[in-house]
């Protein structure tokens, strides 16, 4: 199985620096733009299936970047994790570290667990290996659940920090699996 993953394109918050999870955000005018402009690479990945999250700034990426050439399937597991009193604040204000510690754990303000998440996106990630084990699939989604693939396909650090990974809008990333 080939696995690419993508973040969705920009939305208003993401300009703003803020902690969307669950809030239903659209992408704003360079999020589609930039979308837009990577449809051609994708194409060529020679894609099986789309698989997206229900969240409008994913569902909308995900639909320009395959232009209804490739079937798409929304699945509730890979929503953004829940942020809680988070969402809506400022990134500089929210200790990603804590929030990001499997040891930790953290359920401060109302968050999901980051254990439950890894869980939840676990769950995921095995059931479309055991449905889809030859195909190409993209997953569009959100910059916690690539995370959270991208630390279940290539292990988790000792010391538990999910932080050291950086995800920007619309890079593509590839996992042989």
């Amino acid at each position: 199985m080939k696995l690419y993953v993508v973040r969705h394109g920009k939305t208003n918050w993401n300009s703003e620096h803020k902690v969307q999870g669950k809030t239903d955000i659209p992408l704003n005018e360079e999020g589609i733009k930039l979308a837009q402009e990577l449809k051609d690479l994708v194409c060529k990945l020679n894609l099986d299936l789309v698989i997206t999250s229900p969240l409008k700034r994913a569902l909308e990426t995900a639909k320009i970047l395959v232009d209804d050439k490739v079937k798409i399937v929304i699945d509730d597991r890979i929503i953004e994790r829940d942020w809680g009193l988070n969402e809506g604040k400022l990134l500089q204000d929210v200790d990603r570290v804590k929030c990001w510690n499997v040891y930790l754990n953290t359920c401060e303000n109302n968050i999901e667990k980051v254990q439950d998440f890894l869980s939840r996106i676990s769950l995921f990630l095995e059931d479309i290996i055991n449905k889809y084990p030859d195909k190409n699939i993209l997953i569009v989604a959100h910059s916690a659940v690539l995370r959270a693939i991208h630390y279940l396909i290539e292990k988790i650090p000792v010391d538990g920090d999910l932080t050291l990974m950086s995800i920007p809008n619309l890079q593509i990333l590839e996992y042989k699996i």
